[in-house]
């Protein structure tokens, strides 16, 4: 009763963050522990060697997700401003124009990837012996098909989001990574190892998941604001894209920053050193996961309070939220230090992982936690234009940085640059935030 009172006290604005807090707590349990046993899971069904060519070629083809434009982005907080007007005739213009732009995108760059990825010598790029040169081609074909798909089902993430219900939007990919994992296990038992097989299990099974969730919530949650082609109006598109193209750079630098990582340490280190760095990031990534679930509903709801004019109550949500990244904090020390012991449990003997990967990859993480923060609420404000400069700094510095670094650090090199620039980017947004709030931001500082 205690804990159903405190859920339920406040506005509806904090309640619908506790709520969805709450149930994501319960959904990326469900999804940690899948997380965790994937890996093992992985490592029994292929080898060292080609499971960190997967790792590595699923973070290429991650790549493709960032040539939505900032659609999806853009969506999450037209669409929620939106509702908070209660404009259902435009939230569906929103919605239906963003499916028939996700499908205009990303249905011939979908063509050209499929004609590219043959021409490409992967052994070379990634550094592996060449016979594993057709698996990797068929692999990423796959991927591709895969991805592109779900880029057009997906944007019920953002609708999901924008009603405040991010917990119901966390819950679809985890729902198909367990049923990846069920047939892991199954297959594990009746096939050999490949790499085209985990392409087709865990690109496909999400997919069939957001399908059968999108139908069941148009017709039943979202009803109101369900797409139909009678609503599609490019006209709205510029509304969109104003906000999303910003977002849209900000991905890019992503690209750079988050998304060739893999690859940059395959290519320096061998694609042994990306196994040891996925199983770490994927430890610690639980930290990681367990931060995200308290803030990704601050997005559509600082959205939502700053549509309304509340700065009360975001200087007071913002101070909550930082003290509980202090006690993260802790807990992230606490899993860097506990990892010679929780390593062996976990995976036995198949990878022996260097103490300083966990470490360096544990700062980092702390780093960036404390961006993610920032970024979010500023985000939510929709106040994106510094983000999109600062963030050209990763644009522009971190490939030649980690290749300058990995000659006398090796795949650490890339790691350290990750973490510089971090933290130039905390810099600029925690007083970006400070200003805002306390109500001085002006110029940059406020668009």
């Amino acid at each position: 009763m205690f804990l159903l009172d405190r859920i339920t006290k406040g506005n509806d604005r904090s309640v619908a963050v506790k709520k969805n807090i709450l149930g994501s707590l319960c959904v990326k349990g469900f999804s940690i522990l899948i997380s965790l046993a994937i890996v093992p899971l992985t490592l029994g069904y292929v080898d060292k060697e080609m499971y960190g060519v997967w790792l590595t070629l699923s973070q290429i083809l991650v790549m493709l997700q960032f040539f939505d434009v900032g659609f999806g982005h853009g969506l999450k907080n037209r669409l929620t401003e939106a509702l908070a007007n209660g404009d259902y005739d435009r939230s569906k213009t929103l919605i239906s124009t963003t499916y028939a732009m996700m499908l205009i995108i990303f249905t011939p760059l979908g063509l050209m990837c499929e004609l590219l990825i043959p021409q490409v010598n992967w052994p070379q790029l990634l550094n592996v012996n060449v016979a594993y040169h057709n698996d990797i081609v068929q692999t990423l074909q796959v991927l591709v098909v895969g991805i592109c798909i779900q880029m057009v089902v997906s944007v019920i993430n953002a609708v999901a989001n924008a009603h405040q219900k991010v917990a119901l939007a966390s819950s679809f990919p985890v729902i198909g990574n367990a049923l990846a994992l069920l047939c892991i296990v199954v297959l594990s038992h009746f096939t050999k190892g490949s790499l085209m097989t985990l392409g087709v299990v865990f690109s496909f099974l999400p997919i069939i998941v957001t399908v059968i969730a999108s139908i069941i919530l148009y017709h039943t949650k979202f009803c109101k604001v369900k797409p139909s082609t009678k609503y599609i109006d490019f006209s709205c598109v510029k509304n969109i894209i104003s906000l999303g193209a910003k977002f849209f750079i900000i991905q890019i630098q992503a690209l750079v920053m988050f998304q060739t990582t893999n690859l940059l340490i395959s290519n320096i280190s061998g694609p042994s050193y990306v196994t040891y760095y996925g199983i770490v990031y994927r430890y610690v990534n639980v930290a990681t996961m367990l931060i995200n679930i308290i803030f990704a509903p601050l997005w559509p709801a600082f959205t939502d309070a700053y549509t309304k004019g509340d700065f009360t109550w975001m200087s007071s949500i913002y101070r909550k939220m930082v003290s509980l990244y202090l006690v993260c904090v802790v807990f992230m020390a606490a899993m860097i230090f506990a990892s010679p012991i929780v390593f062996p449990l976990w995976i036995g003997d198949k990878a022996n992982i260097p103490f300083l990967m966990t470490a360096v990859v544990g700062i980092y993480t702390i780093i960036h936690t404390w961006d993610l923060l920032q970024v979010y609420i500023l985000n939510g404000l929709g106040k994106i234009t510094l983000q999109t400069y600062v963030t050209l700094i990763g644009l522009v510095c971190h490939i030649p940085l980690s290749l300058y670094l990995g000659k006398y650090i090796g795949c650490y090199g890339v790691l350290a640059s990750m973490t510089v620039i971090i933290l130039v980017y905390i810099l600029f947004f925690t007083l970006q935030i400070h200003k805002i709030l306390q109500r001085t931001a002006t110029g940059i500082w406020n668009i």
